[in-house]
């Protein structure tokens, strides 16, 4: 019997692939897409409300696994996330690479956080002269946003900052108590202090309820409150009737033809450790940003020995990453001793300080682009601050009950620039337990984005000082490359063959049924994150790939 031949195979389930599965499928293409993970249940494997108190380790990790955890993990979500060790790093280099492989990934668990990219973006080098513009302009990709914060659901305020475009939002997220007074703080420094543009429901939209504000999202949501892959797009491609779900299909290559085009995939079944190949008239890798790279670096053929559609050279270079680190901690004395109140139950996203540096020259400070920073603190469910506070027994407790509702914290997101040392390859001589060769990381932490820390630390000490706060500390150190989960650039788009691997639609340039959905096409880090970017970029590259299939030109 011939073997069935899909329209699209769409390699990932998260934000890229999800959002690729529902376009294509409501569009009338018949999709296969391949997880490497298993199906998640919201009943059975989401936090469900479940209190620290009722679970073994509190909430944290098991002790023996506490120092490999990843940002995003808790007790609950541990077993959903990859600890096999899966990638190597070159010897003076620094990365983690968390991988969440059940359906939908890590977007069952993000921060939401979900802004704009904006002109300052996409034409950094035109502004700064470092690297290259991005071969799309804001008014290309705005109309694409629009839809996607109408589809997903963004709570924010419209803020008339040129850094960070407005969009189509719901109402915000209230400020906590400990916001309105550090607002006033960041007005007496010239910093701004807004809401931030959250894909959390405030009120009930597209048939899904309000978040009620259990404080449990990066456990993953139950209700759907929140946009998820697994109560949003997914469901979406199911309900055409057009969508093919594979789990545990862990992808080794893109199979080619006779003349170097992709003719399908290969993956490995987790479950029977069988080979198992796929085909389609047109491939979709939305793996995500370094897992698409790592297999297309293993697409070996006559055609393409250094990988598939890597004549430039570029797959796996150009990596960039969010430095993540906390610049400052500490209290508010004006709320020692005042009730407890639910500050955390949106669990981070609230408020942010948008980019304010470089905006009219782009060398107004000692670095060049700009980083902005998350203010979180307030009543959590673990009082973190126990260590500042002396004591012991009855008056201790006394004491964490009355700081409870005082602490602040800030998190830096500060993009790192593109460098010729930050890059991944293929291990040549570590395979994974599959037989498939290991991506590994070659990256440090650059002058410029060491010196957004540093500018960071004091502009948080001098918030903290001018809200009337009291300052801990600070972090020694940012976190370790990876750490953020916003990785990008090793298969980034442009217009120049010599220099990109897709086009300006994420179409591979020496491969044309060949694209890309996930954060792996874009040149670099902004100060933003970028799941409504990935989200948003898919979108466009689906209905231009919708269009060649009309044309029949696949």
């Amino acid at each position: 019997m011939a073997a069935k031949i899909y329209d699209v195979i769409v390699v990932g389930t998260g934000a890229g692939g999800g959002m690729a599965m529902k376009t294509l499928c409501e569009a009338g293409l018949n999709v296969v897409a391949l997880n490497s993970g298993r199906r998640l249940d919201p009943v059975k494997d989401f936090g469900n409300h479940r209190h620290r108190y009722e679970l073994k380790y509190r909430g944290f990790m098991d002790p023996k696994d506490r120092p490999n955890r990843y940002v995003c993990e808790t007790e609950i979500t541990q077993p959903l996330w990859e600890h096999e060790i899966t990638y190597t790093v070159a010897p003076g280099s620094r990365w983690v690479w968390a991988r969440c492989h059940a359906v939908g990934g890590k977007a069952n668990f993000w921060g939401r956080s979900s802004a704009r990219f904006g002109s300052i973006d996409f034409r950094a080098a035109s502004l700064d002269g470092f690297d290259v513009d991005w071969p799309i302009t804001y008014e290309e990709i705005a109309p694409y946003y629009s839809r996607v914060e109408r589809m997903m659901g963004v709570a924010s305020t419209v803020q008339n900052r040129p850094s960070n475009p407005d969009g189509e939002y719901l109402p915000p997220i209230k400020f906590r108590c400990l916001d309105y007074i550090l607002q006033k703080g960041a007005e007496k420094i010239g910093v701004p202090y807004l809401p931030d543009r959250c894909a959390q429901l405030t009120v009930p939209h597209n048939g899904h309820p309000a978040c009620h504000y259990c404080g449990g999202c990066t456990n993953g949501c139950d209700t759907g409150s929140f946009f998820s892959p697994t109560w949003f797009t997914i469901p979406a491609a199911e309900k055409t009737g057009k969508l093919e779900l594979r789990t545990n299909a862990h992808v080794k290559d893109v199979l080619v033809d006779e003349n170097g085009r992709a003719r399908g995939v290969a993956y490995v079944d987790r479950k029977t450790r069988q080979e198992v190949e796929v085909y389609a008239k047109a491939v979709v890798l939305a793996a995500s940003c370094c897992e698409t790279a790592k297999i297309m670096l293993n697409s070996k053929s006559r055609h393409w020995p250094t990988g598939i559609a890597n004549s430039s050279g570029q797959v796996g270079r150009n990596l960039s990453d969010h430095l993540y680190g906390t610049p400052a901690y500490g209290y508010l004395p004006q709320l020692v001793g005042q009730p407890s109140r639910p500050d955390n139950v949106h669990e981070s996203t609230v408020t942010w300080m948008p980019r304010w540096q470089n905006l009219n020259s782009p060398r107004e400070e000692k670095f060049i682009r700009g980083y902005s920073v998350y203010a979180g603190g307030g009543c959590s469910t673990f009082p973190y601050y126990y260590d500042q506070l002396e004591g012991f027994g009855s008056q201790f407790k006394r004491n964490i009950k009355r700081y409870y509702p005082t602490p602040i914290d800030f998190l830096i997101q500060a993009p790192s620039l593109p460098s010729k040392t930050n890059y991944l390859d293929l291990d040549p001589q570590v395979k994974d337990t599959y037989g498939i060769p290991m991506a590994r990381f070659h990256f440090q932490w650059g002058s410029n984005e060491m010196l957004m820390w540093e500018h960071s630390k004091q502009v948080c000490a001098d918030l903290v000082k001018a809200a009337g706060g009291e300052l801990w500390g600070a972090g020694d150190d940012p976190f370790p490359p990876g750490q953020s989960l916003h990785e990008t650039g090793p298969c980034r788009f442009g217009n120049d063959p010599k220099r990109s691997v897709t086009n300006r639609f994420s179409q591979c340039h020496d491969v044309p049924n060949l694209y890309i959905c996930d954060a792996s096409i874009f040149p670099f880090a902004t100060d933003k994150t970028s799941t409504i970017s990935i989200m948003a970029f898919t979108l466009r590259t689906c209905e231009y790939m919708i269009e060649n299939f009309q044309r029949g030109d696949v």
